[in-house]
């Protein structure tokens, strides 16, 4: 009876409930304002835009449960102090960014901006710790990520952007430069794309731009200029200084450098991926006052330094380092941190220190990039103070070959860090004469050559010496022509960033043959010009019988298959500059000079094809 009862009254209560009318919902309102034009922290329930007036320090977390879009108007967005997101997507909404920096101020977040869907257009994402912004979808127009920061070199997370989600990201004119650390600058995760298109800049990303089991598309159409992003502008290629070095800043080229006098470094190196610099030191001495690292060098890059002095010098290094005649000293907190490789031979470290009781004087050879491995032949490590020891291995190995010397280091020559599996391989021999001083001082006389005539029979240019052979001409007719067009025609490519080309029709001397030959000039070209033709032709003579192109012609492609020395490589994706020069008048071949990637490049092949001139389209 009581069942019956209580089953009418559930009955009445239904009846009664659905006779009323439905409870309109209240909607959540957005959080209030702050005096710059956008929340401080808060859930944002429903779309809003919000044009900002000022600069704003935000205090907590932006969620969003529905689309957002921030009219930046050129001002600057400051993280919140503590370790969170910035902005956080909670259901499938869209963020729109416009005119506006987002400044991650150095603080250290799980990933600052972590949406499904983001479109941006002139932001500036700079100065995260690490991976400022985490999307799958969305079109990134006239951006730039600079100085992000992943701290673990051997995390998963980038440094700059990650792609994930199982979606497609549309970077158009972007500048991706010095963010260093972490897998990459970029990392698209597998099921995921990023396609470039515009221009697209990426440069001084250490250890790489981009890497991941995803798909980059690069439909890109050469280098950024001008202004990037909020307003920024891109780095100009550093010139070079009186001493023969270049300045500070970003190395996007593959250069060889020889020191004409010491330098006083000014600021920090970063050697792009891809690039490889070598240093002929004349025994001249680099040195700088800084405690910071002097030089970054990407994944896939090098430097070669030889016959040089070091002071002060620092090196993190995620590609390969190769030295020989070289003495470091007066360095402070370790000269080589070592992720990638370093081959150090005949050389001398003396009077380096550490600050931290784990650190290192000389050298740390870690596996928590990539190989770390670390050599040094024929050396001697003296007075070396302070840290747990002068060479310090964490997973990884220090090799020690040759005549070794160790003398009066403190506390301890070698040491391997506990449980991390480091290794030091001493496979040093008795020496009876330690390394004492290997770096050769500089020759108070320096000889200079000076380009002959090129004969007509196809041998390669004789350098004779001009009549005062010990005396360096105050300039030279044909300085750094290095490749030779067809018989009577030089390539030359001067020690300038960025990198130029310049093609010479040389004659012998009308005076006489012991004088310097004579040329007229036909073309020059600069990498900038290079980088501004995606494939195509660059630039030609008015004759039409010089042309300088990017990519390989069909032609050209067909002799390489057909070459046992080159149908390997031609399997790997590269970028090619060609230097074309024909017919003569009493031939009909077209000479080829094949540069890879740069007209400071490698050599890829010297050869002849026929037909008639080389640039019909001029």
């Amino acid at each position: 009876m009581l069942l019956t009862r209580s089953f009418a009254w559930l009955i009445i209560c239904a009846v009664f409930l659905g006779a009323m009318p439905a409870l309109a919902q209240t909607p959540i309102p957005n959080p209030t304002v702050a005096a710059c034009g956008l929340p401080a922290q808060g859930t944002i329930s429903s779309a809003a835009t919000y044009d900002l007036t000022a600069d704003c320090a935000q205090t907590g977390l932006l969620t969003l449960n529905a689309d957002l879009t921030i009219n930046g108007n050129g001002h600057t967005i400051t993280m919140p102090s503590n370790r969170q997101n910035f902005i956080r997507q909670a259901r499938n909404s869209v963020l729109n960014l416009n005119r506006v920096t987002i400044d991650g101020a150095n603080r250290r977040y799980s990933q600052p901006i972590y949406v499904g869907t983001v479109n941006a257009n002139q932001v500036s994402f700079i100065r995260s710790f690490p991976a400022i912004l985490t999307t799958t979808n969305g079109t990134l127009n006239n951006v730039l990520f600079e100085w992000n920061l992943s701290p673990n070199n051997n995390a998963s997370t980038p440094s700059t952007l990650l792609v994930a989600g199982g979606g497609n990201l549309t970077l158009n004119n972007a500048v991706v430069r010095n963010n260093l650390g972490g897998t990459a600058a970029i990392q698209v995760r597998a099921g995921n794309s990023i396609t470039a298109t515009g221009c697209l800049t990426l440069t001084g990303n250490a250890p790489y731009n981009y890497i991941g089991a995803g798909t980059f598309i690069d439909n890109s159409t050469g280098r950024c200029s001008g202004t990037i992003g909020n307003g920024d502008q891109v780095i100009a290629d550093p010139g070079i200084m009186a001493c023969g070095f270049p300045a500070a800043g970003n190395q996007d080229f593959s250069s060889v450098y020889t020191l004409s006098a010491d330098c006083d470094l000014t600021g920090a190196y970063y050697i792009s991926e891809g690039v490889n610099i070598r240093v002929v030191g004349n025994g001249r001495t680099i040195s700088t006052s800084s405690f910071s690292h002097s030089f970054y060098i990407a994944a896939n890059s090098s430097l070669r330094l030889e016959n040089v002095a070091l002071e002060g010098v620092r090196f993190l290094n995620w590609g390969n380092i190769i030295a020989n005649r070289l003495t470091a000293s007066d360095t402070a907190s370790g000269i080589f941190f070592n992720l990638g490789e370093v081959r150090v031979g005949n050389a001398v470290f003396a009077d380096n220190s550490a600050f931290f009781s784990s650190g290192w004087t000389v050298a740390l050879a870690a596996d928590g990039y990539q190989k770390g491995f670390t050599s040094f032949t024929d050396a001697t490590f003296r007075n070396n103070r302070g840290g747990a020891g002068v060479l310090a291995a964490q997973s990884a190995t220090i090799e020690l070959n040759g005549c070794i010397t160790f003398e009066n280091n403190s506390p301890a020559d070698t040491h391997i860090y506990a449980g991390s599996g480091g290794v030091v391989n001493d496979n040093r021999e008795d020496c009876d004469t330690p390394i004492v001083d290997p770096v050769a001082p500089p020759s108070p006389q320096i000889e200079r050559l000076v380009i002959s005539s090129v004969s007509d029979d196809g041998d390669s240019p004789k350098p004779v010496c001009n009549p005062h052979c010990n005396w360096p001409p105050s300039k030279p007719p044909f300085e750094e022509c290095d490749l030779k067009l067809g018989a009577i025609g030089l390539v030359c490519r001067p020690r300038v960033q960025p990198p130029v080309a310049t093609v010479w029709r040389i004659r012998p001397n009308p005076e006489g043959a012991h004088l310097p030959a004579v040329g007229a000039f036909l073309l020059a070209v600069n990498q900038r010009q290079v980088e501004a033709v995606h494939a195509g032709l660059v630039a030609c003579s008015p004759d039409g019988r010089l042309a300088i192109r990017t990519g390989l012609s069909d032609e050209l492609r067909q002799v390489f298959a057909n070459s046992p020395q080159y149908d390997e490589e031609l399997l790997v994706p590269r970028r090619y500059i060609v230097i074309s020069k024909g017919p003569e008048f009493n031939e009909g071949k077209v000479h080829n000079i094949v540069l890879d990637n740069a007209l400071d490049g490698r050599v890829f092949g010297i050869v002849d094809t026929f037909g008639g001139p080389p640039a019909p389209e001029c």
